[in-house]
């Protein structure tokens, strides 16, 4: 799909996109900006809950009962509808998953549900489900004047035995202030095994494909009705030792606040689940890398609770590294934390489209317990399920995009992430844990020294086309001029980068050229940007493009676009339009 549109659409304020360009070889670098309230960008606050399940040696640890093996994949999330493509992911065995509020119907009836990338039914309790169905809320569809039966049947079935049957339906969702009219949604109305559930439903942000019953999900309802700023949606959870245990998802945009550096992207490889190819996952202890697989086919899953999620052949690899021995009764591995010092652990690094993603050892170690003995788990499980082609699946979970703020891009098919500002927040391992005779870090002599401290620039700076073309200034008449085929296409990725100099301007135009009416510059449709121009030498924002015509300030646009501050002057990263016509601007 392309960047551009052809649509009209209000001017959006822009703080909200910047970011610092990030080299080819690290996801971390730079600070971010402040973020703001933007029109069209929703936020919608999420809540960590924890659910007390069975018997369960360890309370808030929540896992379905099954039998583990070495060559099934027992550990299923959930069955759909027999009647479409069967979805399977891993069970939330912690207990702990992400919960924001919605509501349904007219008046609003209000849910709090588990926001599911991996899944792309929505379904709430009716109330004809009682307390079987769990969660605090059920839905009345006779208080609702928008309700509209479909009379189709919907059925759930989870890996442990527990169901969930009901029907479809159509009424008004909303989520975060945006509304959508006659969306499809499944009521349930008997259960068994969610009695103990705090959440009232499921509302999944996957593909259409995978729907139970064909329906249009929510999120791709409110993309294709134009209610979202921009075509994505992010995720951010916060730090797990704050106590707060706060996230956030935000519809249309994403906060330059809650991440370092730049995105890295991975194009969708099958759509249903938001499913990429990356590049290895490997293991490092010292100076020492074990590759464990390579060219694995992932999927970012806010429905699955653990770090990492792999197929049994390599789960059992990992577990040999970690010297961890599977423990029937939590469904979780046990790792040794008493004796072997934290430094003997590895660091697990999963590389998408060239750039290492780590987790270290108290990113992926969970310590339950108390002065009284304690206990060590590994947040990496196993799952043997395949994808629509048939490929073995990875499932990177909730304990790994803490880590990394996510971003889903709908228009463009592609997943991206970055350094989380909760990368760093990790438990605190107790003083009698992880002790060791050796010396780790024996004492060191220091001297101190002037140093003199310079900015490297990025590369760009110094590798550009120079534009002097005076019929760009927003003073110049119209014309025939056309963007189209001036710079990358936004198919590629890659921008053009270019540096305007006089006597055609230095700058894109920052305001709506001839009042929004466009036809200046040497063009019909004008482009600007209101993007803020970066201070800080080596500095780079993301700048929007908005094209003016006809009194429409924004009558189409083009998103990612680049400008850096290269100490005297800006170079701009820049993408061709989708048309002709369109033509950016300078000042």
């Amino acid at each position: 799909m392309n960047k551009f549109l052809l649509v009209s659409v209000l001017p959006v304020l822009l703080g909200i996109l910047t970011f610092n360009l990030c080299t080819a070889t690290a996801v971390v670098g730079g600070a971010s900006t402040h973020a703001s309230n933007n029109n069209g960008i929703k936020r919608i606050t999420m809540q960590k809950v924890s659910r007390k399940c069975g018997n369960s040696t360890v309370s808030y640890k929540c896992h379905k009962k099954h039998n583990h093996t070495a060559t099934t994949g027992t550990k299923r999330r959930r069955s759909a509808s027999p009647t479409t493509s069967t979805e399977s992911l891993l069970d939330e065995n912690w207990g702990t998953y992400w919960m924001g509020q919605i509501t349904i119907g007219s008046p609003a009836q209000i849910f709090n549900v588990d926001f599911d990338t991996g899944s792309s039914d929505l379904w709430v309790p009716s109330t004809q489900c009682g307390s079987s169905c769990g969660g605090n809320h059920t839905f009345n569809s006779g208080l609702s004047s928008t309700y509209r039966a479909w009379n189709k049947n919907f059925y759930i079935r989870y890996g442990d035995g527990s169901n969930a049957n009901g029907t479809f339906a159509n009424d008004t969702v909303t989520i975060g202030g945006v509304s959508i009219a006659n969306q499809s949604f499944a009521m349930i109305t008997s259960a068994q095994g969610f009695s103990t559930r705090t959440a009232d439903g499921m509302l999944g942000m996957g593909y259409q494909s995978i729907a139970s019953g064909g329906e249009l999900p929510v999120i791709w309802s409110m993309y294709l009705a134009g209610e979202l700023s921009l075509p994505l949606f992010s995720f951010w959870f916060g730090p797990i030792s704050t106590g707060s245990d706060t996230g956030e998802l935000i519809l249309g945009g994403y906060d330059t606040t809650k991440y370092t550096g730049c995105f890295t992207y991975a194009s969708v490889s099958v759509p249903g689940f938001w499913e990429f190819v990356a590049d290895r996952v490997s293991l490092t202890t010292g100076s020492t890398t074990n590759i464990i697989a390579k060219s694995i086919n992932a999927i970012l899953d806010t429905g699955t609770t653990a770090a990492i999620v792999a197929p049994t052949t390599y789960f059992n690899m990992i577990n040999t590294l970690l010297g961890a021995t599977y423990d029937p009764n939590t469904g979780w591995s046990i790792v040794n934390c008493q004796t072997k010092p934290l430094s003997a652990f590895p660091n697990i690094t999963v590389t998408i489209s060239g750039v290492p993603f780590v987790l270290t050892p108290l990113m992926y170690l969970e310590i339950v317990g108390n002065s009284a003995g304690y206990t060590c788990y590994s947040l990496i499980t196993s799952l043997n399920q395949n994808d629509a082609n048939g490929n073995p699946i990875w499932i990177l979970g909730d304990f790994f995009m803490r880590r990394f703020y996510s971003v889903f891009d709908m228009q463009n098919d592609r997943i991206g992430l970055a350094l989380s500002t909760s990368y760093s927040s990790v438990q605190t391992a107790p003083s009698t844990l992880f002790q060791t005779t050796t010396t780790l870090f024996p004492p060191v002599t220091t001297t101190t020294q002037a140093v003199t401290t310079t900015t490297t620039l990025p590369s760009q700076c110094y590798s550009y086309t120079t534009i002097s073309d005076a019929t760009r200034l927003t003073t110049a008449g119209p014309a025939a001029g056309c963007d189209q085929n001036v710079f990358s296409s936004t198919s590629t990725n890659s921008p053009t980068w270019v540096r305007f100099v006089s006597p055609g301007g230095t700058q894109l135009a920052t305001s709506p050229p001839n009042s929004g009416n466009g036809n200046v510059c040497g063009t019909a449709a004008s482009g600007w940007t209101n993007a803020t121009y970066p201070a800080v030498v080596g500095q780079s924002v993301n700048a929007f493009a908005c094209f003016a015509y006809n009194g429409n300030p924004c009558f189409g646009y083009v998103y990612w676009n680049i400008i850096i501050n290269c100490n005297g002057f800006y170079v701009h990263g820049l993408f061709g339009p989708g048309g002709c016509a369109y033509r950016y601007c300078t000042q």
